[in-house]
Parts: structure tokens; C-alpha cells; sequence
């Protein structure tokens, strides 16, 4: 029997972190999915359960997404990361660095849900929302 497929999402606002994890854990219940309030604590728990899938907001305190994005594709540089931000401009700059891209995908907020649905199934081959 395989792992179960897991993904991490790091959010420091709190009700648009448990927005993001009620709607996961509906719609992939199969997914095991956890939380982080900040890019520290997400690089830790990434340590501690290496999900394959890291959702991560890009402006967050103590550390921001994109310095944990870059440590996470250092350690493990297959896992699929995911930026979510109001900043286009920031994501847009990040995506053209001469190191290369860090982010697998990018989606602006406000976002539909329909739109990080389809970037999970796409980053996670036979994901399917219920």
C-alpha cells in the first residue's frame, strides 16, 4: 500500500487558512492535509511530513513564502509549490529570476476555488475533486 498523498498550506491570515482547509479537506478527503500560520512553521512541518504539494501565501511574517519556497525546492526539489498572493507584480518578478522559477504556479487573490482545484489536480496526477 502507498503513502497517502499530503499537501501543506501556509497562510497567515487565519480565517483564509481555514477557508483553504475546510475546502480541501471536502472536496480531497483523501489528501492528508496540514497548516501553518507562517513560512517558519511551514518549513518545519514540510520537514517533518515532506507533503508533495506546498500552497503557500508569499507575504507572511517571521518568514515569507518565497524564502521557504526556496529552501523547500532546495531540500526537495521535486515537491510542487504553489504561490498565492494579491502581489501579481511580486509573483511576476519572482517567476523571471536569473536562479529560475521556484513556484510551480502562481494564483492571484482573489481567487475562485475552481482555480486552485485545477492547479492541485494538474500538480497532482490523478487528484480529483469530489
Amino acid at each position: 500500500m502507498s503513502n497517502p498523498r499530503s499537501l501543506l498550506i501556509v497562510e497567515d491570515d487565519a480565517d483564509s487558512r481555514e477557508m483553504l482547509l475546510l475546502v480541501i479537506r471536502t472536496l480531497y478527503p483523501d489528501l492528508i492535509a496540514y497548516c501553518a500560520g507562517n513560512g517558519s512553521t511551514g518549513w518545519q512541518l514540510f520537514q517533518e511530513h515532506t507533503p508533495e504539494i506546498v500552497i503557500t501565501d508569499l507575504n507572511m511574517p517571521q518568514m515569507d513564502g518565497l524564502q521557504m519556497a526556496r529552501m523547500i525546492r532546495s531540500h526537495t526539489p521535486d515537491t510542487k509549490l504553489v504561490a498565492l498572493s494579491a502581489d501579481l507584480e511580486r509573483a511576476t518578478q519572482e517567476g523571471s529570476l536569473p536562479e529560475g522559477r521556484v513556484f510551480d504556479c502562481y494564483i492571484v487573490k482573489p481567487f475562485k476555488f475552481s482555480t486552485l482545484t485545477t492547479a492541485i489536480e494538474e500538480l497532482l496526477p490523478g487528484t480529483q475533486a469530489l
